[in-house]
């Protein structure tokens, strides 16, 4: 009953804040919804008008920061149907079929190996993230002429914790009430009771983003394990970056301390832990999805695992702010387009060893599989970050041309929401059979298309109905912020489309 009063709740003021911000649009022109209202009131009166909302999705910046950035939401946008076809090539595995021998094949053959190693394409949105925040962290403290607080941190966590959290509320209660009621079938039950129980007990460690460590082997929305990761890091990142700011003089030495870090923990636990170089993907495991899976509990999904790749991401952002300053054009380096082009291939590559680790067993603990566990994470990650850097300087003008595509800018910012819901929707898919299937390849090709259009479109209700609200709203409480220039970083936020830092003007983020 609790999820169909808020749903109804949401409706209800969608319906009425589209009707009032039509209501008051007395020259009947689209550009009404396109520019903020006179006064502070009628603009929250408006926060949950589907109209304005529908434009700040799909509007596009013509700030030069903005523009320059523009290519990541078509990153993020990539890097989620990656994730999405790891996740289907996984619950194959629980499908029944008639073609198993196929089947099993399929799953340990060697490009399998590399979808289904799901652990490199997360690592993108890390360095994705850490990135964003850098650059946008080092322009605000250029504005503030270094003059930023340590005071500034709470703030910006509480800034970007009302951001992150209604959606992500929202798909919380889902889970813990009407996901059982949506499907039914001999699968159904078992998938989706055990998900429905870990809601109701563990929901809260979800809300304090700390879901991957606490009662981690009963999660609730499994996959925002990467929320709990990822708003801890950025919590870190915060911290390093103010600490820079206020001591320019060890900004080297403090970066490749923290850098160092994300290195050498990881190592030492896949040390002493006595785990695998790589994440090895066991039909075990899936049977559980990995909820008892030692490797996936201890060396997937914990925040130190996960460390390197953002702080990568924060040094990337480092370097093109001391670019900029220097009006150095990478774009003119031959040197730096050849590593640029190389980096795809070498990238790609960098993939295929892991599957040395299917095919033999290896003994534990070893120091060059601790070796190649870091190697191998981070490798990837530095790969993201020089393609990054590639194209905010435009190495490669047609895949800038492409990345920009108009196409990809609401895509991008409905990927947040999509990650949420994604691994629902294939639930619903997977988890609803009543009879084995004829496993063929055009059938995954389908699976996936279907689950990403499916995302998308429950994506789409989200953002309308609750994202772009609350994250008008959350302006509107900040508001006061705006004169004084104390301007949280969030490299998540979505208001108006646009990227840059927190509250300035009418610009927002990813």
């Amino acid at each position: 009953m609790s999820f169909l009063i808020v749903l109804c709740a949401l409706v209800c003021f969608v319906t009425l804040s589209s009707w009032y911000d039509s209501s008051i649009n007395y020259k009947r022109t689209s550009d009404h919804y396109r520019h903020p209202l006179d006064s502070k009131r009628k603009m929250v009166w408006v926060s949950f008008s589907i109209q304005r909302n529908w434009y700040r999705l799909t509007s596009r910046s013509h700030d030069e920061l903005n523009q320059k950035l523009r290519f990541f939401q078509a990153f993020r946008f990539i890097t989620l149907w990656f994730v999405i076809i790891g996740h289907v090539s996984m619950l194959l595995s629980f499908t029944p079929t008639t073609d198993s021998e196929k089947l099993e094949k399929m799953m340990h053959n060697v490009g399998s190996m590399i979808l289904t190693n799901g652990v490199q394409f997360t690592q993108t949105f890390l360095a994705m993230s850490g990135t964003l925040l850098s650059i946008q962290f080092c322009s605000f403290a250029e504005k503030r002429k270094g003059k930023v607080s340590f005071l500034y941190i709470p703030l910006a966590i509480l800034y970007r914790y009302v951001r992150l959290t209604p959606v992500y509320a929202f798909m919380i209660l889902l889970h813990a009430t009407w996901l059982l009621k949506l499907q039914t079938g001999p699968l159904w039950r078992w998938g989706a009771e055990t998900e429905q129980t870990s809601c109701r007990r563990n929901w809260w460690t979800n809300l304090l983003y700390i879901n991957n460590y606490v009662h981690a082997d009963e999660p609730c929305v499994q996959q925002a394990w990467y929320l709990g990761a990822e708003f801890q890091i950025f919590i870190i990142a915060l911290i390093v970056l103010v600490t820079i700011v206020k001591i320019p003089r060890a900004k080297v030495l403090i970066l490749g301390l923290v850098l160092l870090a994300g290195y050498v923990i990881p190592a030492l636990f896949i040390y002493y832990q006595k785990l695998e170089g790589t994440y090895i993907i066991t039909l075990e495991a899936q049977r559980y999805i990995f909820w008892y899976d030692k490797f996936y509990l201890h060396a997937y999904i914990p925040t130190h695992i996960n460390f390197g790749n953002y702080i990568q991401g924060v040094l990337t952002g480092v370097i093109y702010n001391e670019l900029q300053k220097r009006s150095i054009n990478l774009a003119q380096s031959k040197a730096f387009s050849i590593v640029w082009h190389l980096t795809f291939v070498i990238v790609f590559l960098s993939m295929l060893p892991s599957y040395m680790f299917y095919v033999n067993d290896f003994p534990t603990p070893s120091v060059w599989m601790a070796a190649y566990f870091v190697v191998s994470k981070n490798l990837y990650g530095i790969g993201a970050v020089i393609v990054i850097l590639g194209c905010i300087y435009g190495v490669n003008g047609v895949v800038k041309r492409i990345l920009n595509y108009p196409f990809f800018e609401p895509l991008g910012r409905l990927t947040y929401g999509a990650y949420l819901v994604h691994f629902s929707v294939m639930r619903l898919m997977f988890f609803s059979v009543r009879a084995p299937v004829h496993y063929s390849d055009l059938l995954a090709l389908s699976l996936v298309f279907g689950a990403t259009v499916m995302s998308l479109l429950m994506a789409l209700v989200l953002c309308l109905l609750i994202e772009l609200p609350t994250t008008a709203l959350q302006n509107h409480i900040f508001g006061s912020f705006k004169e004084q220039k104390s301007n949280p970083v969030d490299p998540e936020t979505a208001t108006n489309g646009n990227i840059s830092p927190g509250f300035e003007g009418k610009k927002s983020e990813i």
